[in-house]
C-alpha cells in the first residue's frame, strides 16, 4: 500500500509536470498573435481548380475551388476575390454545388475527386445557407474524397454525394449518401464494397429522382494505381436511391475504366459516358435513359488519362453539344461523333467545367493553370489570374539582396520572386519569372552565382537555368528514356522519382548532387556526372512495374519507385551526407560518397517502407539530423519525425506531440536556436522551442493549408513556407520567435533590431485597374519588436535617437498586447507638423502619422535619416530598454554616406521651413478668424471702426494667398504655387531619389528661406498694426496673436 502511494504521488507529480509545462509551452503560441504571415504570391499560372461553379444568369457571380486552396467568390465578374472558406478543417475541395433552387444554400464536398499521387484529402461535407458567409460541418469526414454532389433541383436540402472514399486504402465510407434534411442525417444509398467508391454521379431535373452513378474500384498504392475494371460499373435509380440497377446494356464486355456521366438535360432521354474499356471505347451515348448504351468515338485522346479525368459536360440548351474535360480541352457538336480541341491558349490538364443554363455561351473552366471563362460558347477564352492558388513542392531562397524565394510547382514548372520587389506598389504577376516547364519540383540557385539555377521536371530531369536569358539547359546524367517516360522501369539503368533530389554543396558551391537510385555528383555545372553511390534502394523489382491496370497503362514517373528521395550534406563537417529513399531506406556516408551505411534499422518505430520525404541536416551540429516520413500512401497519416544527435547511432521520435491524425511534409531546425524546430504538415505549420518534445500550432491568419516545404532565410530571420493550393508565405522577422525562451520571464523586453536598408523603391508604373494581382512587400524600414508579459491600459510609445541621443521620432503602439509587439519605424524623421485647418479654414488640431513615409501628393514628406547607427528606447514601468539600429544605404547603389547626409540634412532643414510656413499660416487664419467675428459684432451695433478692421482682414488674407499657399479650391493647373506649395515641390524633388541635392537645388533651398524670412517680416507689419487696433480700440474685443 505505501509503495502504492509512492508510485500514486509520483505520477500525480508528473502530471502536474507535464499540465503546467504544456500550459506554459502552449503560451508561447499565443504570444505570437501580433504576427502576420505575408503572401507573396505566385498567382501568374494559377494552380489546380477542381470545381468552378456560377450563379444561373449572374455572370458577376461565380466561386473558384481549388485542389487545396479552399473557396474564392467574386461578385464583381472576377475583378476582385474574397476567400470564403477559411479556417476550416480541410482545404482540398473536391465538389461545390450551387443549389438551384436557391443560390444562397452552397453545397461542399472536401478531399480532391481525382486521385493522383499529390492531392490532398477532404474532412467532409459542408454547406452554407448564406452564399459563403458562414459554413456548418455536415459529416461524413471519413469519406475522404467527394467527386460530386447534386442537390434536387426543388429542394435545397435534399442532396446526393457522391464520395470516392480513400484512394490509399480500403474503407467503407465510400459510395453514394442522400439526405433529405439539410445534411443533418445521411443514409448510405449505393454501396458497393470497401474499394469501390463513387467517380460521378447526375440528376434529372425534371424528375430528380433519377439519378445515374459511375461506381469506380480504384487503388493507388507509392509504385502503382489501378484503374478500373472489377466491380466498375454504371447504376440507375428511378426512385431517389431507394433501389438501383446496373445498366451496362451496350457496353463492352470488358474491363472499364473511370467513368464520368452526364444528362442533356434539355433532352433527358439522353445520356453520355466518358470512360475507357479494355480494347477500346471511349465516347457513349445513350437515347433511352440508360437502358441502352451505343459507342460514338474511341479515340483515347479525348480522355487522356482515365483515372484523372474521364469528366463530361453538355449544354444545357442542346443535347448535340458536349465538351470532354481531360488533357485537352475538346468539344463536340454532333453528340460526340467528332471532336475539336479547343481553348489552347490556355493551360491544359483540365478539371471542371460549368455551363450557364440560361446562357450556354457563358462557360468557366478550371484547369491546372487555374480558371479561365468564355463568353461564346468556348472560341475564345479570357485567363483570370489574380489569386493565388500556386501548388508549391519544394522551396529556397538566396542571400541576395533582397533575397529571392524559388520553387516547385505542380503542373508549372519552376518559378522565382522577390521577398521584396522594390516596387512601392507591392508584388506583382510580372515580378514571378518562370525557370524552367513541366512539374516544377527542385530550384536550387548557386550561391554567389544565384542566376544560375538547377531545377528539375518529374521523373528527374534537371536543368540549368541561366535566368538571365531564360537559357535553359538539359543536364540529364544519362538521358535515355528519360522523365515520363510511358514505360516501366524495371529494366531502367537509373530510377528517378517523380520529385527527384538536388542538392548543392554547402562546402563548395561548384559540387551539386542529384539522386536517381544512386546519387550522381557533377563538379562542372552538370557537363559530367560521376556516380558516388552504390544502388542506395531497395530495387524491389515487383514495385517497378507498369502501372495503370488492365486496361490501359500510365506511367508518368508519379508512380516511378525504389528511388532517392532527398540529399542532404551537413553544413558543419564536409563528406557527411544523408540519403532517403521512397522505399524505407536511410543511408549516411561519412566519406563523401565512398562508402555507405543503411540506418533503417537503427530507428525504432521507423514504419515498414517508409516514405523518407525530407532530411534537414543541422547547422549546429555535424552529427545532429532530422527526418521527415509521410506515410500517408500507405494509408497511415500519423506524422512521422526521428532525431539523431550522434550520425545515426540513435534515434529518437519527437513527433508523438504533432495531430496524430495529418501527416507531416517537412521539419527543418531553426539556424540560430538549435532547440526551435519548425514542421510543416499536411494541415497548417507547428513550432518546437524544445526540440521536438511539444509542438504548437502556429498558423495565426495562415491559411489552413498544406505547408510541402519551408525555409528559414538566416540573415534577415524570415520563416518562408511553400502551401500547396495557396503559393508561398513569409513571416518577417522572426527572431522575438528564435529568442522567446531567453525573456519569457522578463516583464519587458526589446529585441535586437535588424538592419534597415534605404531602398530606392520603384513607383512608376502603368495603371494596373482594379482586377490584377499586388502582393505585399515588408514593410519599409525596421521592424522594432518588443515583448510585454501583460496586456498595458496605455499605448506603448518608442523613440529613436541618432548617436549623440538625439531624437529622430516617436513611434506609437496604440494597442500593445501581452507577447510579441511590433511597430515600424520607416527610417525618417518626423514629417512637418501638418496644417492645422479644417476645411472651413478653421484653426483645428490635427495628429500625424507616425512611422509613415511620404505616400501620395496630398502626405506631408518624412525625411529620410542617412546611413549609420541609431537606437530605438522603450520605456514603461520603470523599465528602460535599448536596442541598436543599424541603418544601410541602397545596396545596388554606391552613393557615398556624405551624400546620404547632404540629402537627409536637405530634407530636415526643408521639413523646419515647412513647420515654420505651417506655423506663419496658421497665425494669420487664427487672427482672421478673430478679425471675421469683430467684424460681425461691429456690424450689428453699425460703428465706424468696421471699415478699417474688414480692410485688415482683406490685407491679411490676400497677403496668405498671394505668398503663403493657395487659396480654395487650391487646384495646381489654375493656380501658381505659394510657398507652401513650393517648399513640399523641393522636398519632393529631393525625397525621390538617392541622389544628393543638386546646386540649383541647394540655391533654391536659400532662396525659399529668404521668402520665408520676408514673409515673417511682413506679419511683423501686420501683428504692429494689430496692436495699435488693440490699443486705441480698448473697447472692442481685443485681436490676440498666436505665439
Amino acid at each position: 500500500m505505501k509503495n502504492l502511494n509512492v508510485l500514486n504521488y509520483c505520477l500525480l507529480i508528473s502530471l502536474l509536470h507535464f499540465v503546467i509545462s504544456n500550459h506554459i509551452f502552449a503560451q508561447k503560441a499565443e504570444l505570437l498573435n501580433n504576427y502576420s504571415w505575408r503572401a507573396i504570391g505566385p498567382a501568374n499560372m494559377g494552380g489546380r481548380v477542381t470545381d468552378i461553379d456560377g450563379v444561373p444568369g449572374d455572370p458577376s457571380t461565380f466561386y473558384v475551388s481549388g485542389a487545396d486552396g479552399g473557396i474564392h467568390k467574386t461578385i464583381d465578374g472576377g475583378v476582385n476575390f474574397s476567400p470564403i472558406f477559411e479556417n476550416q478543417r480541410a482545404y482540398s475541395i473536391g465538389a461545390l454545388t450551387v443549389s438551384p433552387s436557391d443560390s444562397n444554400v452552397i453545397w461542399v464536398g472536401t478531399g480532391e475527386g481525382d486521385p493522383r499521387n499529390s492531392v490532398g484529402y477532404g474532412w467532409g461535407v459542408y454547406r452554407s445557407m448564406d452564399a459563403g458567409l458562414t459554413w456548418k460541418h455536415l459529416g461524413l469526414k471519413k469519406t475522404e474524397r467527394i467527386k460530386r454532389i447534386v442537390v434536387d433541383p426543388n429542394n435545397p436540402d435534399v442532396a446526393c454525394i457522391c464520395a470516392l472514399g480513400k484512394q490509399w486504402g480500403p474503407n467503407k465510407e465510400r459510395g453514394v449518401f442522400r439526405t433529405t434534411d439539410g445534411g443533418k442525417t445521411w443514409d448510405k444509398i449505393l454501396y458497393i464494397d470497401e474499394n469501390t467508391g463513387c467517380a460521378d454521379i447526375a440528376m434529372e431535373n425534371e424528375n430528380p429522382g433519377i439519378m445515374y452513378a459511375g461506381m469506380w474500384t480504384f487503388r493507388r498504392k507509392p509504385w502503382r494505381f489501378d484503374d478500373g475494371g472489377k466491380n466498375t460499373a454504371i447504376y440507375k435509380t428511378n426512385d431517389g436511391g431507394v433501389t438501383w440497377k446496373k445498366i451496362m446494356k451496350g457496353l463492352p464486355k470488358t474491363d472499364m475504366a473511370r467513368p464520368g456521366i452526364y444528362i442533356a438535360q434539355s433532352d433527358p432521354n439522353i445520356v453520355y459516358l466518358m470512360t475507357e474499356f479494355e480494347g477500346g471505347g471511349t465516347v457513349f451515348r445513350s437515347e433511352d435513359k440508360g437502358e441502352k448504351w451505343e459507342m460514338v468515338n474511341d479515340d483515347p485522346k479525348i480522355n487522356f488519362r482515365p483515372f484523372y479525368y474521364s469528366d463530361v459536360r453538355v449544354d444545357p440548351q442542346s443535347p448535340n453539344i458536349l465538351f470532354s474535360i481531360s488533357g485537352w480541352l475538346s468539344r463536340s457538336k454532333d453528340s460526340g461523333n467528332t471532336w475539336e480541341r479547343i481553348a489552347t491558349s490556355v493551360h491544359g490538364d483540365h478539371q471542371s467545367l460549368w455551363i450557364d443554363p440560361k446562357n450556354p455561351n457563358y462557360i468557366l473552366n478550371g484547369s491546372d493553370g487555374g480558371f479561365q471563362r468564355s463568353f461564346d460558347g468556348g472560341d475564345s477564352w479570357e485567363i483570370i489570374n489574380n489569386i493565388e492558388l500556386s501548388q508549391f513542392y519544394q522551396i529556397q531562397v538566396d542571400n541576395l539582396r533582397p533575397y529571392n524565394v524559388y520553387g516547385g510547382l505542380q503542373d508549372n514548372g519552376t518559378w522565382v520572386g522577390p521577398s521584396n520587389s522594390l516596387y512601392n506598389a507591392g508584388i506583382l504577376k510580372r515580378h514571378w519569372k518562370g525557370l524552367a516547364y513541366g512539374d516544377g519540383y527542385f530550384a536550387e540557385p548557386i550561391p554567389g552565382n544565384e542566376h544560375l539555377v538547377y531545377t528539375n521536371l518529374q521523373g528527374g530531369v534537371p536543368f540549368l537555368v541561366d535566368r538571365r536569358y531564360g537559357n535553359v539547359r538539359t543536364i540529364h546524367p544519362y538521358p535515355k528514356i528519360i522523365g515520363s517516360a510511358g514505360d516501366a522501369i524495371d529494366k531502367h539503368k537509373y530510377r528517378f522519382n517523380w520529385d527527384s533530389p538536388i542538392h548543392i554543396s554547402t562546402h563548395d558551391p561548384e559540387t551539386v548532387y542529384i539522386g536517381g537510385n544512386v546519387i550522381f555528383k557533377s563538379q562542372d555545372r552538370g557537363n559530367s556526372w560521376k556516380v558516388i553511390s552504390p544502388d542506395l534502394t531497395t530495387n524491389d523489382k515487383s514495385k517497378q512495374m507498369t502501372s495503370g491496370g488492365t486496361i490501359y497503362q500510365d506511367n508518368t514517373a508519379a508512380e516511378f519507385h525504389c528511388t532517392i528521395l532527398y540529399i542532404a550534406e551537413s553544413p558543419i563537417q564536409k563528406g557527411v551526407i544523408w540519403a532517403g529513399t521512397d522505399d524505407g531506406n536511410l543511408q549516411l556516408s561519412m566519406d563523401g560518397g565512398a562508402t555507405w551505411k543503411n540506418l533503417k534499422d537503427r530507428i525504432k518505430g521507423l514504419p515498414e517502407f517508409a516514405w523518407v520525404s525530407k532530411i534537414h541536416a543541422s547547422e549546429h551540429e555535424a552529427g545532429t539530423a532530422f527526418i521527415t516520413v509521410d506515410q500517408h500512401r500507405m494509408d497511415d497519416f500519423r506524422p512521422y519525425v526521428f532525431m539523431t544527435k550522434n550520425f545515426g547511432k540513435s534515434w529518437e521520435k519527437i513527433s508523438s506531440n504533432l495531430p496524430q491524425d495529418d501527416y507531416i511534409k517537412v521539419v527543418r531546425q531553426d539556424p540560430h536556436n538549435p532547440k526551435l524546430l519548425f514542421a510543416g504538415m499536411e494541415h497548417g505549420i507547428y513550432a518546437s522551442w524544445d526540440t521536438g518534445k511539444n509542438w504548437e500550432k502556429i498558423n495565426i491568419d495562415l491559411p489552413n493549408v498544406s505547408v510541402r516545404d519551408l525555409r528559414i532565410q538566416k540573415r534577415d530571420r524570415d520563416l518562408i513556407v511553400g502551401t500547396h493550393g495557396r503559393g508561398a508565405y513569409i513571416l518577417d522577422d522572426i527572431r522575438p520567435i528564435e529568442e522567446l525562451d531567453q525573456i519569457i520571464e522578463k516583464s519587458l523586453h526589446l529585441f535586437p533590431i535588424r538592419e534597415g536598408i534605404l531602398w530606392n523603391m520603384y513607383w512608376r508604373l502603368e495603371n494596373l485597374g482594379d482586377r490584377t494581382y499586388v502582393a505585399k512587400n515588408p514593410e519599409y524600414g525596421t521592424y522594432i519588436n518588443y515583448y510585454l508579459d501583460h496586456t498595458p491600459n496605455n499605448p506603448i510609445e518608442i523613440k529613436i535617437l541618432d548617436a549623440q541621443n538625439n531624437l529622430i521620432t516617436s513611434l506609437k503602439d496604440e494597442n500593445p498586447k501581452k507577447g510579441i509587439n511590433r511597430v515600424v519605424w520607416d527610417l525618417s524623421y518626423d514629417s512637418a507638423n501638418p496644417l492645422n485647418l479644417n476645411k472651413n479654414d478653421k484653426v483645428e488640431n490635427k495628429k500625424i502619422k507616425p512611422g509613415k513615409t511620404y505616400e501620395g501628393l496630398s502626405e506631408e514628406i518624412r525625411p529620410k535619416v542617412a546611413p549609420g547607427k541609431y537606437k530605438a528606447r522603450l520605456s514603461y514601468n520603470n523599465v528602460t530598454e535599448y536596442s541598436e539600429i543599424l541603418v544601410s544605404g541602397d545596396y545596388r547603389i554606391k552613393m557615398p554616406v556624405e551624400n546620404y547626409k547632404l540629402k537627409s540634412e536637405a530634407l530636415v532643414y526643408l521639413r523646419d521651413l515647412q513647420n515654420r510656413t505651417h506655423e506663419l499660416i496658421e497665425n494669420i487664419v487664427f487672427i482672421e478668424n478673430q478679425l471675421e467675428q469683430l467684424a460681425i459684432k461691429l456690424k450689428i451695433v453699425s460703428s465706424n471702426d468696421l471699415t478699417e478692421i474688414e480692410n485688415l482682414h482683406d490685407r491679411i488674407n490676400n497677403f496668405k494667398e498671394e505668398h503663403l499657399m493657395r487659396p480654395p479650391p487650391s487646384m495646381g493647373y489654375r493656380q501658381k504655387p505659394r510657398l507652401k506649395e513650393e517648399i513640399k515641390t523641393l522636398m519632393r524633388a529631393i525625397d525621390n531619389t538617392t541622389n544628393p541635392p543638386t546646386i540649383p537645388q541647394q540655391e533654391r533651398i536659400k532662396s525659399l528661406k529668404g521668402e520665408l524670412d520676408k514673409h515673417l517680416n511682413t506679419m511683423k507689419i501686420f501683428e504692429i498694426s494689430i496692436k495699435e487696433i488693440n490699443s486705441s480700440h480698448s473697447s472692442l474685443p481685443q485681436i490676440m496673436l498666436n505665439d
